[in-house]
Protein backbone atom coordinates (compact mmCIF):
# COMPACT_ATOMS: atom_id res chain seq x y z
CA UNK A 1 0.00 0.00 0.00
CA UNK A 2 1.51 3.41 -0.91
CA UNK A 3 1.59 5.66 1.91
CA UNK A 4 3.10 9.73 2.12
CA UNK A 5 6.22 10.09 4.03
CA UNK A 6 4.82 13.58 4.27
CA UNK A 7 1.72 15.00 5.44
CA UNK A 8 0.69 18.73 5.54
CA UNK A 9 -1.85 20.01 8.04
CA UNK A 10 -3.61 23.20 9.25
CA UNK A 11 -3.43 22.38 12.56
CA UNK A 12 -1.59 24.83 14.87
CA UNK A 13 0.82 22.57 17.25
CA UNK A 14 1.88 25.12 20.60
CA UNK A 15 4.89 23.88 21.84
CA UNK A 16 5.82 23.10 25.23
CA UNK A 17 7.41 26.37 27.13
CA UNK A 18 9.51 23.99 29.20
CA UNK A 19 11.74 20.86 27.65
CA UNK A 20 11.61 18.03 29.71
CA UNK A 21 14.65 17.72 32.25
CA UNK A 22 16.23 14.22 30.95
CA UNK A 23 19.78 12.43 30.52
CA UNK A 24 19.65 12.43 26.69
CA UNK A 25 18.35 16.39 26.77
CA UNK A 26 21.10 17.17 28.94
CA UNK A 27 23.88 15.39 26.93
CA UNK A 28 22.12 17.16 23.96
CA UNK A 29 22.47 20.46 25.80
CA UNK A 30 26.02 20.27 26.07
CA UNK A 31 26.61 18.53 22.78
CA UNK A 32 28.08 15.01 24.54
CA UNK A 33 31.28 17.14 25.58
CA UNK A 34 32.54 16.64 29.05
CA UNK A 35 32.40 20.15 30.84
CA UNK A 36 35.34 19.51 32.50
CA UNK A 37 37.41 18.19 30.08
CA UNK A 38 36.20 19.39 26.92
CA UNK A 39 36.18 16.63 25.51
CA UNK A 40 33.68 14.33 23.14
CA UNK A 41 32.30 11.42 24.63
CA UNK A 42 29.57 8.13 23.40
CA UNK A 43 26.40 8.12 25.41
CA UNK A 44 27.15 5.51 27.55
CA UNK A 45 30.74 7.56 28.66
CA UNK A 46 29.06 10.11 29.84
CA UNK A 47 27.37 11.33 33.70
CA UNK A 48 25.19 13.85 34.78
CA UNK A 49 27.55 15.67 37.11
CA UNK A 50 26.09 18.51 39.65
CA UNK A 51 27.93 21.86 40.47
CA UNK A 52 26.41 22.02 43.75
CA UNK A 53 26.93 18.55 45.01
CA UNK A 54 23.87 16.86 45.99
CA UNK A 55 25.93 16.09 49.09
CA UNK A 56 26.02 19.82 50.01
CA UNK A 57 21.98 20.53 48.79
CA UNK A 58 22.53 20.92 44.93
CA UNK A 59 19.53 20.12 43.43
CA UNK A 60 18.91 17.90 39.73
CA UNK A 61 18.10 20.97 37.87
CA UNK A 62 18.88 22.17 34.69
CA UNK A 63 20.93 24.81 36.00
CA UNK A 64 22.71 23.00 38.18
CA UNK A 65 23.42 19.58 36.40
CA UNK A 66 26.60 19.10 33.54
CA UNK A 67 27.88 16.58 31.10
CA UNK A 68 31.04 15.06 32.64
CA UNK A 69 33.01 11.95 31.82
CA UNK A 70 33.44 8.88 34.57
CA UNK A 71 36.65 9.87 35.40
CA UNK A 72 36.45 13.76 35.20
CA UNK A 73 32.93 13.26 37.79
CA UNK A 74 34.98 10.79 39.96
CA UNK A 75 38.49 13.30 40.32
CA UNK A 76 35.36 15.64 41.10
CA UNK A 77 33.63 13.98 43.96
CA UNK A 78 31.37 16.16 45.98
CA UNK A 79 33.94 19.00 45.67
CA UNK A 80 32.85 22.56 44.37
CA UNK A 81 34.67 22.89 40.69
CA UNK A 82 33.10 25.63 38.13
CA UNK A 83 32.50 23.85 34.75
CA UNK A 84 34.29 25.40 31.59
CA UNK A 85 30.40 26.14 30.25
CA UNK A 86 28.01 27.26 33.54
CA UNK A 87 24.82 25.06 32.91
CA UNK A 88 21.48 26.86 31.94
CA UNK A 89 17.83 25.75 31.10
CA UNK A 90 17.39 25.52 27.16
CA UNK A 91 14.03 26.34 25.42
CA UNK A 92 12.66 23.82 22.50
CA UNK A 93 14.47 25.60 19.72
CA UNK A 94 17.95 26.28 21.15
CA UNK A 95 17.99 22.41 22.18
CA UNK A 96 16.28 21.50 18.57
CA UNK A 97 19.95 23.72 16.64
CA UNK A 98 21.85 21.53 19.21
CA UNK A 99 20.14 18.57 17.94
CA UNK A 100 21.15 19.72 14.30
CA UNK A 101 24.74 19.32 14.96
CA UNK A 102 24.47 16.11 15.90
CA UNK A 103 25.00 13.26 13.63
CA UNK A 104 21.42 11.51 13.13
CA UNK A 105 20.13 9.15 10.58
CA UNK A 106 16.79 10.28 9.04
CA UNK A 107 15.24 6.96 6.97
CA UNK A 108 13.45 9.05 4.49
CA UNK A 109 15.73 11.17 2.29
CA UNK A 110 12.83 13.48 1.36
CA UNK A 111 12.46 14.32 5.18
CA UNK A 112 15.77 16.31 5.21
CA UNK A 113 14.00 19.64 3.48
CA UNK A 114 11.51 19.83 6.59
CA UNK A 115 13.77 18.77 9.06
CA UNK A 116 16.24 21.96 7.86
CA UNK A 117 19.18 20.26 7.47
CA UNK A 118 21.25 19.33 3.92
CA UNK A 119 22.26 15.56 5.44
CA UNK A 120 22.22 12.84 2.87
CA UNK A 121 20.78 9.53 4.09
CA UNK A 122 23.78 7.06 3.20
Amino acid sequence: MNVPSVCVTKDYFKFKKFVKFSRYNLYLRDLFKCQYCEEIFDFDELTIDHVIPRSQGGKTTWENSVTSCKSCNHTKGSRLIKPKTMPYAPDYYSLVNKWKQTDFNVRQESWNQYLGVDKMVA
